[in-house]
């Protein structure tokens, strides 16, 4: 059955490019009857709340219901049947351990997440232009022409529907939602190095290939005066010796007094 979803915020996913499934881990390569790993579009699609208390009760929602109970009726009512539609609001945590409540554009919206192993056709807000890649992002307003069929029962299998997106139409900008990744989790730093690799080593900045001279020493018994201090942003220039900025010298440390001293910049 072929839908017509109401418009909605685009929060995550990808409209351009297909990228390997994954296991329920979230990790794991999701390996196909070929042997090579599926690939698949997927994003998710956060459609503003009503009054109703369930998304079933909304006309878009009524026909995914309508469409599992007829796949699955005896098994529609169990917990782990999958309609790839979340409430926004729960705070309930996901496989992954990540409350809805929490991620960005989800509060105040069922979410629904299409996938497929294609991509959707990319269009302006009355379908009438294609659009080209990068159009349609994550944070951007769209409305979703899709397809939902309830889904093959295998041994072991989850019975629950597939939502398709045959078409995406961009109706207007929002602000950008980008992914902010925690390296400091994925595990980075525990890989053996190869052969030939040397470890990374922490350098202070380099000035045009010139080793920095050493620390020039500091005058002493000498009050400089308030504007040799404070110099108007015309004054100090730097010397051909330094071979650098003077903001790349602040930042490895030194002072204007040194630098002065060292015959790095003029007064």
């Amino acid at each position: 059955m072929d839908i017509l979803f109401p418009a909605g915020r685009m929060i995550g996913g990808n409209l351009d490019k297909t990228f390997p499934r994954t296991e329920s881990d979230g990790k794991t390569p999701k390996i196909g009857r070929d042997g090579q790993p599926e690939m698949q579009c997927s994003f998710g699609y956060a459609i503003p709340k009503g009054a109703e208390t369930h998304w079933n009760q909304t006309p878009w929602g009524a026909e995914i219901y309508k469409t599992g109970a007829a796949a699955h009726p005896t098994l529609v009512a169990s917990p782990a049947f999958s309609w790839k539609i979340t409430d926004g609001d729960s705070t309930l945590p996901n496989k992954r351990g990540k409350r809805p409540c929490d991620q960005a554009g989800y509060p105040g919206h069922w979410v629904i997440w299409f996938s497929q192993g294609w991509l959707p056709k990319r269009v302006n807000a009355n379908g009438t232009v294609e659009l080209p890649e990068g159009a349609i992002v994550p944070g951007y307003f769209i409305q979703v022409f899709g397809s939902v069929a309830g889904n093959k029962l295998v041994p072991n299998g989850t019975p629950g529907v597939y939502l398709n997106p045959i078409a995406v139409a961009l109706v207007g900008e929002g602000d950008k939602i980008s992914v902010d990744v925690d390296t400091t989790s994925i595990g980075f730093g525990g890989a053996a190095l190869p052969p030939g690799a040397r470890p990374v080593q922490v350098a202070a900045p380099a000035f045009a290939g010139q080793v920095a001279p050493p620390t020039p020493p500091v005058p002493t018994g000498v009050v400089p005066a308030p504007d040799f201090l404070n110099p108007p942003p015309a004054g100090p220039q730097m010397t051909p010796a330094a071979a650098g900025t003077r903001e790349q010298y602040h930042a490895a440390g030194w002072t204007d007094a040194q630098l002065i001293a060292g015959g790095l910049m003029t007064p």
